[in-house]
């Protein structure tokens, strides 16, 4: 198994969808190049093994790591009744695989909808998975990553006892988020003033509107 260097530098490829419009008046657009190292000491991290020192290490040098051929990545959030919703997060694990070197990524639902976490994790491990990843799609290190996820994690890897996972840090504070809120703002506001038509998030609902 080899490790392929990867780093977050943005995919010259066209992605296959857009769900959202960029706001393209005024301030600069998300740039990931510049996404800060992130040290092994940000956020608590459950595995259920010690890590293997030789099974991929971050590398040297600024911005880049380490991801091995078998990693998967399984992106959770919490779950809808809204079928829209739910839909939502296919989007963003479609977007995710094409802009980074990971090859096996799922989407779950922590509740009430599927895919589950234990069918995610099934799936990995069926596509050759020798390491998963549990990344929760939640901005909060609240209740649902402190229990919830890690115990329906502990739960899915039961089947698979020798597979190695880790459940990894929620989105939290990050410079980047600034500039996605701020991004999302100013897309509201050029809509507001009549000069784009809503973004894929708003279509249809009328809510993005001046109230008085």
């Amino acid at each position: 198994m080899h490790p392929v260097s990867v780093s977050f530098q943005a995919s010259t490829a066209a992605p296959a969808h857009k769900p959202f419009p960029r706001c393209t008046g005024g301030g600069s657009p998300l740039n990931f190049a510049k996404f800060p190292r992130i040290g092994r000491n940000c956020g608590s991290l459950v595995m259920s093994c010690k890590p293997d020192p030789a099974s991929g290490s971050e590398t040297s040098g600024g911005g880049d790591f380490t991801v091995w051929e078998k990693d998967a990545v399984i992106i959770v959030d919490h779950g809808s009744r809204r079928q829209e919703s739910n839909l939502m997060l296919n989007d963003f694990v479609a977007m995710f695989r094409a802009r980074t070197g990971y090859k096996i990524v799922e989407p779950a639902h922590m509740e009430l909808a599927e895919p589950t976490i234990k069918d995610a994790f099934g799936k990995c491990v069926q596509q050759g998975a020798s390491r998963v990843i549990v990344s929760p799609y939640f901005l909060s290190p609240g209740r649902h990553w402190k229990q919830d996820i890690p115990a329906l994690a502990a739960d899915a890897s039961k089947e698979h006892s020798n597979i190695p996972y880790v459940v990894t840090a929620p989105l939290g504070l990050h410079e980047l988020m600034v500039d996605i809120m701020n991004d999302r703002i100013k897309y509201c506001l050029r809509h507001v003033a009549g000069d784009v038509e809503e973004c894929t998030v708003c279509t249809g609902t009328g809510k993005c509107r001046l109230y008085s």
